[in-house]
């Protein structure tokens, strides 16, 4: 039959050979427009006409198959259909899988909205609140897949979709690896073979070896880095470039990026990163743990705040470097004035600070004391308005670091924040953690006393204290919780006594 006789199927075929498939028909699905192309597949809008619902339909491209059709088909349709075997709110759901005319086909759930790289591009970084809700969604989807046996293999940001209630959602298992049994898997990639971006590689699977759940970890934990800091941790200029620094450089603190971010989130990112897999969570359950840990951390609502305040110290800063000028040449005149006349001018002793406001909510209280940590008023004000929060129990631990930091020491007043601290933790089960880090404060405190008997009963307790841990992970989740300053204390004495204490 040639084509004069059927010009209907030349047309589709046609059409087939044309880059935009908008308006085909493929079995009950009528593809409405391209939403998406990538180095293999497109992505179009779709309508399933037996339900009349909107799907996205994720073809193959013809070009990509030449020379190797049965190794993509294969990948194709094997990875699509466990990819369907997931059911999780965070993971896009596959539809069916197809292969009609010569055109391979993957139909999925439609999620309207964003790709987190494009959110990004839009709005920059989220705040602390909105990105590690997105970061632990997305971590309970990757943990439902290693469950599953399941290995994404591509984790980046332009496979993360947000739909329009800002939930997260991990999609694109094209590239994903089945951890099944050797007569279950079929072998679809060669040895040394390397799939996914190499912006957000994991160092193993940049080197072509073998991977587990822990590679998406990683490639989680650089779209984690990349969410808050708006751009990746490695931003070489060519894939050469950035796989050598996945392989031997470390990223740039995130809490330095990220002030507002608390202590325990960025340790965790920077776990996640871990060069090697044994170094980073052992698996999904132990993130997800960290990540609520940390999502629970105070301040929950600093994101915008320090970066509001700083925007308005730089936009009125001309504003604020004439008033400084003019408070300075008023100065210089008036004691000029003085000295002239030998008569001085009495002045009014000024407040040393003005009044503290009630602020709208604990975080917000804790946060002002943040941005001028040495004063004690502050950290007293947090307990004094918000008596029952957490934010108080750390302000408590702050206001004994304060204590000891002015000109002159107080030592008797940050043991009794520190003793008060832990009284907290030992009357409440539920805040046992109080109880650790009260006590690492008394030791602290009393640091310069080495062969003191108190000290040497509190470093007792305290590794008592640590031997009921369940485990390290938990340990170092509730010591991240601290001062900074306690935190690297506790650290001097793990060094010290060789851990455990």
């Amino acid at each position: 039959m040639n084509s004069s006789e059927n010009p209907t199927q030349d047309s589709q075929q046609d059409r087939r050979n044309q880059a935009d498939l908008s308006d085909l028909r493929i079995g009950e699905f009528l593809l409405l427009r391209r939403l998406g192309s990538g180095g293999m597949a497109d992505v179009y809008l779709a309508e399933q006409t037996s339900l009349g619902r909107q799907v996205a339909v994720k073809v193959l491209k013809n070009d990509s198959l030449q020379g190797r059709s049965d190794v993509l088909l294969k990948r194709f349709e094997q990875e699509a259909r466990a990819a369907g075997g997931l059911s999780h709110p965070n993971v896009v759901q596959i539809i069916t899988t197809g292969h009609e005319n010569n055109i391979a086909y993957i139909v999925q759930e439609y999620v309207p909205g964003l790709n987190l790289s494009q959110w990004i591009r839009r709005n920059g970084p989220p705040d602390f609140s909105t990105g590690v809700k997105w970061l632990q969604q997305m971590a309970a989807a990757l943990s439902a897949a290693a469950e599953a046996g399941i290995v994404h293999r591509d984790i980046k940001p332009e496979n993360i979709l947000l739909n329009r209630q800002a939930t997260a959602k991990v999609t694109d298992f094209g590239l994903a690896q089945l951890n099944q049994p050797a007569p279950a898997r079929m072998n679809l990639t060669q040895a040394g073979t390397t799939l996914g971006t190499p912006w957000y590689m994991s160092p193993e699977q940049i080197q072509g070896t073998k991977l587990d759940h822990r590679s998406d970890q990683y490639s989680l934990g650089v779209t984690a880095w990349h969410m808050f800091a708006g751009r990746p941790p490695f931003p070489g200029r060519n894939p050469m470039t950035v796989a050598v620094q996945h392989l031997k450089e470390l990223p740039p603190p995130l809490a330095t990026l990220r002030p507002d971010l608390p202590l325990p989130l960025c340790t965790i990112i920077d776990r996640m990163l871990a060069k090697k897999p044994e170094d980073r969570f052992p698996d999904g359950p132990s993130l997800e743990l960290a990540l609520a840990a940390a999502a629970a951390m105070p301040p929950r609502e600093l994101s915008a705040e320090p970066a509001d305040l700083v925007g308005r110290l730089r936009r009125y800063r001309p504003a604020i470097t004439l008033a400084v000028g003019a408070m300075l040449a008023c100065t210089l005149a008036t004691w000029t004035f003085a000295r002239l006349t030998a008569s001085p001018i009495q002045l009014p002793a000024p407040s040393v600070y003005p009044e503290i406001r009630k602020q709208p909510s604990a975080a917000r209280q804790y946060a002002l004391a943040m941005l001028q940590p040495d004063r004690q008023d502050l950290w007293n004000a947090v307990s004094r308005f918000y008596p029952e929060s957490t934010e108080a129990e750390m302000a408590s631990l702050q206001l004994g670091v304060a204590l000891m930091a002015s000109a002159v020491p107080d030592a008797a007043g940050a043991l009794k924040a520190f003793s008060a601290v832990r009284e907290k933790g030992e009357v409440a089960p539920e805040k046992n953690y109080l109880q650790l880090l009260g006590m690492i404060g008394q030791a602290w405190t009393l640091r310069d006393r080495p062969r003191s008997p108190e000290l040497e009963q509190l470093l007792s307790d305290i590794q008592q204290q640590i031997d009921n841990y369940q485990s390290d992970d938990l340990l170092q989740l509730d010591i991240d919780r601290a001062p900074i300053e306690l935190q690297q204390y506790f650290g001097r004495l793990q060094m010290t006594r060789r851990q455990p204490l």
